[in-house]
Order: C-alpha cells, then sequence, then structure tokens
C-alpha cells in the first residue's frame, strides 16, 4: 500500500511540475540568456583588440590606417571572461557558465543535455578568443611582417578568429532557437503584463534580429519592409505613457536603432575610419548593435529588467555578437589557405530529401554575390537557402526585387547551396531564380523545391583567366 501511495505521490509530482513549471526551472534557462550575453560583452572587448592588431598589421606591411580603437591586452584583464577584479561584470561569463551547470538540474534531462551541448560550445569558443588575442599580439611584436611567409601566417590566424566569431554567432542563434523551443513547450506559462510597453518592446526585439542578421550577411532585399514593422513599433511606443525608468531606457534605445537604420538605407556616408571595413558592417557593429546590446543602449539589459519584474516565469532575451573582418593591405599578398573543415553535402535537411542538381554554379572569385528572385510570377514563395551548413537566409518572401546575398567560400572544399521551401506559394513548386557574374557574365539558374524536397547545387571555383 505504501508503494502504491508512493507511486501516486511521484505521479502526482510529475503532471505538477509539467503544468506548473517552477520558477527554479525558469531561471534555469535564463542562466544560459546571461551566461551568453555576458560572452557577448566580453567578444566585443576582444573584438576591439583585433581590429587593432588588424591595422598595426596592415601599418607594417604598407597601409596607413586610422586607429579605431586605443587599448590593447596590457589594459586589459589577463582573461577578459574571468574578469577576477570586476572590470566588466557584476557576474562575469565564467560564473553565469557555473551557475548555468549548476542549476540545470532543474531542467528535464534531455533539456540540460541540450542547453549544456550549447554553452560548452560557447565557452570552448570564448576560450579560444582568449587565448588567441595574446597568440597574435605576440607575433607582431616577434616576427618580421616584412617577411611574406609571416604575413601569410599572420592572416592566417586572423581568419581562423574571424571563423570563431562567426561560430559563435551560429551557435548563439541555436541556443536562442531551443531555448524558446523548450521553454514554450515545456514552462511558458502566461501571465498579464503589468506594463502595456513591454510587449511592444518584446516586438521590437523579434523585428530587430532579421536587420541585424541582414546587415551580418550583406542581405539587401527585405530591408525597407523590416524597417516599416519597425516604424509601426515605435508609433505604437509614442503613444505609450510610462514614468518606469528601464522602460524609458529601451524606448529611447529602440528609437535610436530605428534612426540609424534610416541612416544605413538612405545614405553611403559613414565614418571614414571604418572605409575598408564597409558600410553593412560599420552600422551593424558601431551604431544598431550599439543600441540593441547592454554595454550602451541597454534595450536589452532594460527590458530583460522588466521582463523579470513582471513574472518570474518569462524567459529573457539574447543580445547579438558583432561582426569581425579581416581587412588586407593595398599590396597583394599571398592569402592564406583556411582548411576549413566542411562535412560532405547532406542528403537529408529538416527532414527533407536533398536532390542534387547536375548544373552547378561556377564563379572565379571567392567572394561574390548571389540574387534571389521569384522566377516568372511573384506568387508568395517563401525559402530558407543553406550554404555549407549555415542558414544564411531564412523564412524570407521572394519577389522580383532581387535579394542580395555576398558569399564567401573556401575553393579548397567542396561549397553547396540548398533551396529549402517554408511554403509553395500560389503556384507549386516553390521557384527560386539565381544569379551571379561569371567571366563578367550575368547567369542565371532556377533551383525548385517542394514540401517533401529540397534541390542543392554545387558551387564551382575555377582560377580567372588572366588579362
Amino acid at each position: 500500500m505504501k508503494h502504491i501511495f508512493a507511486s501516486i505521490l511521484l505521479c502526482l509530482a510529475t503532471f505538477t511540475f509539467t503544468q506548473n513549471p517552477s520558477k527554479a526551472s525558469v531561471k534555469a534557462l535564463n542562466n544560459y540568456v546571461q551566461f551568453t550575453n555576458e560572452s557577448i560583452h566580453g567578444m566585443m572587448i576582444a573584438h576591439r583588440i583585433f581590429e587593432n592588431i588588424n591595422q598595426k598589421v596592415n601599418r607594417s606591411v604598407d597601409s596607413p590606417s586610422e586607429q579605431i580603437n586605443f587599448y590593447g591586452n596590457k589594459d586589459l584583464p589577463k582573461n577578459i571572461f574571468l574578469d577576477p577584479e570586476q572590470w566588466f561584470y557584476q557576474i562575469s561569463p565564467y560564473q553565469w557558465y557555473q551557475t548555468a551547470k549548476t542549476e540545470s538540474r532543474f531542467l528535464k534531462p534531455a533539456e540540460k543535455q541540450t542547453l549544456n551541448s550549447h554553452a560548452d560550445k560557447i565557452k570552448k569558443i570564448i576560450d579560444q578568443t582568449n587565448k588567441l588575442r595574446f597568440q597574435l599580439d605576440d607575433f607582431i611584436k616577434n616576427k618580421d611582417l616584412q617577411n611574406p611567409i609571416n604575413q601569410t601566417e599572420i592572416f592566417r590566424q586572423m581568419e581562423v578568429v574571424v571563423d570563431l566569431y562567426e561560430n559563435f554567432y551560429l551557435e548563439k542563434e541555436q541556443l536562442r532557437k531551443d531555448l524558446n523551443k523548450i521553454y514554450q513547450k515545456n514552462y511558458y506559462k502566461k501571465t498579464p503584463h503589468k506594463s502595456l510597453g513591454v510587449p511592444v518592446l518584446t516586438d521590437i526585439h523579434n523585428n530587430i534580429l532579421p536587420i541585424l542578421k541582414s546587415l551580418r550577411y550583406d542581405v539587401s532585399g527585405n530591408l525597407p519592409e523590416y524597417t516599416q514593422k519597425l516604424e509601426a513599433n515605435v508609433k505604437k511606443l509614442n503613444e505609450i505613457v510610462n514614468i518606469n525608468a528601464r522602460y524609458k531606457t529601451a524606448k529611447s534605445a529602440a528609437k535610436k536603432f530605428l534612426t540609424e537604420l534610416k541612416k544605413y538605407q538612405n545614405s553611403n556616408q559613414f565614418d571614414s575610419k571604418y572605409e575598408l571595413y564597409g558600410k553593412a558592417y560599420y552600422y551593424h557593429n558601431v551604431e544598431l548593435v550599439a543600441a540593441f546590446n547592454n554595454y550602451s543602449g541597454r534595450m536589452i539589459r532594460s527590458l530583460n529588467d522588466l521582463i523579470k519584474l513582471e513574472s518570474n516565469y518569462s524567459l529573457f532575451l539574447l543580445e547579438e555578437p558583432h561582426i569581425l573582418k579581416v581587412v588586407y593591405p593595398k599590396k597583394e599578398i599571398q592569402k592564406p589557405d583556411i582548411q576549413t573543415v566542411v562535412e560532405d553535402a547532406p542528403m537529408i535537411v529538416n527532414d527533407r530529401n536533398v536532390v542534387v542538381r547536375q548544373q552547378n554554379i561556377v564563379v572565379d572569385r571567392t567572394e561574390f554575390t548571389l540574387q534571389f528572385f521569384d522566377h516568372k510570377e511573384q506568387d508568395g514563395d517563401i525559402i530558407s537557402v543553406n550554404l555549407n551548413g549555415k542558414w544564411i537566409i531564412e523564412n524570407q518572401e521572394l519577389k522580383n526585387r532581387p535579394l542580395q546575398v555576398k558569399i564567401k567560400i573556401n575553393p579548397t572544399v567542396e561549397n553547396y547551396i540548398i533551396l529549402h521551401a517554408e511554403n509553395l506559394g500560389k503556384t507549386p513548386p516553390n521557384t527560386c531564380a539565381i544569379t551571379y557574374y561569371f567571366n563578367s557574365r550575368r547567369k542565371q539558374v532556377v533551383l525548385n523545391s517542394n514540401l517533401n524536397e529540397s534541390e542543392m547545387i554545387r558551387i564551382e571555383y575555377v582560377e580567372p583567366k588572366k588579362k
């Protein structure tokens, strides 16, 4: 009888856990957000070091450049992400990492395994990042940068750091998706908002994410639509009166973000120090992320504080990492051969079979632009595009106006693009035209996908013809 009673209690406890999520479980999820957000802060600090190193190398070779930042490794803690003297954080990324791992006991085993895997990967990336800031600094101090071999090696190491920053962003994105999935499935508890402004600010956050992704990959097609949505959000904000200081800070940051976004779209003028990096890089890193993240505009910090005040059952919001880019000197040097490990092209993606197109996209550059648009008739086709395992376009509607994406490939490995249909539009199948340039001539291919199969096309690199 005792055993039966204990079994009943266990079943009731399980049912209660599922239906009434504990504050401890949601707090455990938010620990991963806090760990990642503070890691983003640390990556931003290291980012400035890497920009400085890049500029020092270029000046050593042949390119005078205006210094962007004015501090180096000697001005920072030995480990930016540990920060024992609390220069940058109240709670450091390493402390949040330990807290997240410890309090993951309040999550279900599968959830714990998934989120701890993300945390471990992010921890590995920030460890490597901190190590490389010293490694690169030592290299330029101790090596003759007039030697072509050393020039190639230092740029090879800098490209490794660029890959780290890209992998950090991709891992953050996957963590965000998994956190939302876990939260909505098991821990979401709808509670009324005390402030009308929080739902509007949350919508702003969700609209800003694809904007920042567009600038990250220099995709211009859907920016006008994102801007219109953001304008509507900010208009709603202006109609709300709230005396909460955190709310006012978030509101001010949202307006600043919209102002800078319009400048990006309507003007080619930006800080001359970033001329070699490009307009999208400047606006993403300097203006827009600064308004979005907690260290300057403080939109996310203020919004997360508001969310915490309203409910202990709410999931916090993630910030956005910087883009890192290597700028090469004017002198033509032998660019490094980056041995990026790329898996063989997959046969199944998102539970759909992949059909390989016989025709290839042939290019004579490793960096180029692809244009995606609806073939023949604009009928509401929505696509996602996967480049070498990375989603460079997600849930974007195809239109007659091209959606432009800047592509970078590694010519030493197999490169491919997969077209994934999110719907079939008015006229199946989902049909996408892709244009590009080869030998200075415009080329076009057409891919077709449906809800059962996704079409893949390989990208073939050939050496450019000598003039």
